[in-house]
């Protein structure tokens, strides 16, 4: 039988860091340490795994492949002892703890609310946080402890985040694209928008990830479009442009439900496409009852 290794919980947290920030004095600065005071919990933990675990790359560190496994579990440490901590402010009184949501932007402006809304209504005296994150930091925050609940889009067919043990996830439906165009545009008269009509048009896709999963769902068809130099996930100022004759659009129905400019028009695509989205909750904190009372609330 093996003998475990001596990880010290502290190291463990401050290599989390290290890796989280790509070197040493960027964990330094969060733990408001100096900076030979980390370095000497990665070599502690160096020791303790008797491998390196970080090296240097540029100005920064970043973790070998050994460090990079630890650096999961790690972060999985972090989390727990931030639970913790969390845990005891709620059952040192009789207040509910705060729930934190982390989603992205749309959803925040629609879903999100509109659940704070409902669960205000039967419980008055919860305090809930709500941070706009993207997909990738809202999942990030949920790893770490720093948020209860993160509501996520996903492409269709693909997992909507972390299968972490502690994390209940449930879908919350299709967020079709739309194509978003003047009212008195020509493709504006029928039903839907043939993809293949608008080859070589000039089209606003938004942020760099909306605009790669747009070119995978052109290339499927064979079409190619002209993506527009304007990098922006702003619904509000790409609807502008489009009134402004910059282009066409592609949208998510959501953001249209957030924000409608009169004069456009928003029509399905043929073929369709979209993203899911989803709602992933930790489990096990004393805001796990109001989050999942929450996440209810979002799949109704």
């Amino acid at each position: 039988m093996s003998t475990p290794l001596d990880l010290d919980p502290r190291s463990l947290v401050v290599l989390h860091l290290v890796v989280r920030h790509g070197s040493l004095s960027g964990a330094a600065r969060e733990l408001g340490w100096t900076h030979p005071a980390v370095a000497q919990h990665v070599r502690r933990l160096e020791r303790a795994a008797r491998c390196a675990l970080v090296e240097r790359h540029g100005r920064g560190v970043r973790p070998t492949a050994a460090g990079a496994v630890l650096a999961r579990h790690a972060a999985n440490v972090a989390a727990a002892l931030r639970a913790a901590g969390d845990c005891l402010p709620a059952l040192a009184t009789d207040r509910p703890a705060r729930l934190r949501v982390a989603a992205f932007p749309t959803a925040c402006a629609t879903l999100v609310l509109d659940a704070v809304r409902d669960l205000a209504a039967s419980e008055p005296d919860l305090g809930v946080d709500v941070l706009q994150a993207e997909p990738p930091a809202a999942l990030q925050a949920l790893r770490e402890g720093a948020a209860d609940v993160a509501v996520v889009f996903h492409d269709t067919g693909e997992p909507a985040g972390p299968t972490d043990p502690g994390t209940a996830v449930r879908p919350l439906g299709h967020d079709p694209l739309v194509l978003v165009l003047p009212t008195d545009h020509p493709l504006a008269r029928g039903p839907r928008v043939p993809l293949a009509a608008l080859g070589g048009t000039d089209v606003l896709a938004g942020c760099p990830t909306c605009r790669a999963r747009w070119e995978r769902h052109c290339a499927r068809s064979g079409v190619r479009t002209r993506l527009h130099h304007q990098v922006t996930d702003d619904y509000v100022l790409m609807q502008a442009m489009v009134a402004a004759g910059q282009g066409l659009a592609v949208l998510p129905e959501l953001a249209l439900t957030a924000h409608r400019r009169p004069g456009l028009a928003a029509l399905p695509l043929d073929p369709p496409t979209g993203r899911d989205l989803a709602v992933l909750v930790r489990e096990g904190t004393p805001a796990t009852g109001p989050a999942t009372a929450f996440a209810d609330r979002l799949a109704r």
